[in-house]
């Protein structure tokens, strides 16, 4: 099935062969990784993208990165061949269709379907449960879809897994579910661990408790003073009056403005204002002048 979709075999239809090619290329990207083949197994191509927390995630493509060719002469070049996937020899000339005892490529329901014999089964499953700033603020619930596996049935079974995430969890926070993943042996299941990932925010920046919020002024505002106004994660506005004159890289402290904390109960980090000056490009004479006899 490679050789048959190689894109060199096919000049005249490239384009096709080239996405098929991949696809394969996918397949095997997923079985030479037992976690990742896993992860599939599980929860879908959505899980091995990290697209696992509900319809706002933003996960990427689970295969952007792949080369196939790339792959396919590690793979090959394993079974002994020395110049990639065409330097090794294989009766009929489809490499798979012997690796899998002659059914060849069939891939269905995604790409490690199509090495469904070959199964690295590890005890624990992980995958990760990304959540955002303000999810991390407020704390949230988190329903998360999982199909596992019974010896005695060859369909997987559909399982929901609710996921009650605190005020303050932070990223590598780990959630493990015992007993909910694929039967290994007669009674005997695996374990489903989520690992936390947090999302980057285009305003704040978390370190710790505290959260960082980044603010650039005028020249003018930073000799004569500004009102500064912050939408919190929560939506409220936070207000924060300057008078002084600042200098670049100035910072402003409001007290248990940051994150709460999951383990001290009543504890909330501080919300640190790093404050920036944007100095002008150039000054009229006229401009120079007037600072001089102001200054």
């Amino acid at each position: 099935m490679a050789m048959k979709h190689h894109p060199d075999k096919n000049p005249n239809n490239r384009e096709e062969a080239e996405a098929k090619f991949k696809e394969v290329a996918e397949a095997y990207d997923v079985l030479s990784d037992p976690e990742r083949r896993q992860v599939y197994d599980n929860f879908g191509e959505e899980g091995l993208s990290g697209d696992m927390g509900g319809p706002e995630a933003d996960g990427g493509p689970p295969f952007a990165n792949v080369d196939p060719h790339e792959l396919f002469a590690k793979f090959f070049q394993g079974f002994g061949g020395s110049n990639g996937i065409f330097g090794a020899h294989f009766r009929g000339g489809d490499p798979f269709g012997e690796f899998l005892g002659g059914n060849g490529f069939r891939p269905r329901g995604g790409p490690a379907a199509a090495f469904g014999g070959i199964h690295m089964v590890p005890r624990v499953v992980k995958a990760e449960l990304q959540c955002t700033l303000e999810e991390l603020y407020a704390g949230t619930k988190k329903r998360m879809k999982i199909r596992r596996r019974n010896i005695q049935s060859s369909r997987p079974d559909a399982e929901v897994l609710e996921i009650d995430v605190k005020p303050g969890w932070k990223a590598n926070t780990r959630i493990t579910f015992t007993g909910v993943g694929d039967e290994i042996r007669p009674g005997e299941f695996q374990d489903v661990m989520f690992i936390l990932t947090e999302r980057s925010h285009p305003r704040f920046t978390r370190q710790g408790s505290d959260l960082l919020y980044r603010h650039t002024v005028s020249l003018k505002e930073a000799l004569t003073g500004f009102t500064l106004d912050i939408e919190h994660l929560d939506g409220r506005n936070i207000n924060l009056r300057v008078d002084d004159v600042i200098c670049p890289n100035t910072t402003r402290r409001i007290p248990r403005e940051g994150m709460p904390s999951s383990r001290r109960k009543g504890h909330t980090g501080d919300l640190i204002v790093v404050l920036d000056v944007e100095f002008p490009k150039s000054l009229s004479e006229d401009q120079k002048a007037s600072l001089k006899s102001t200054l």
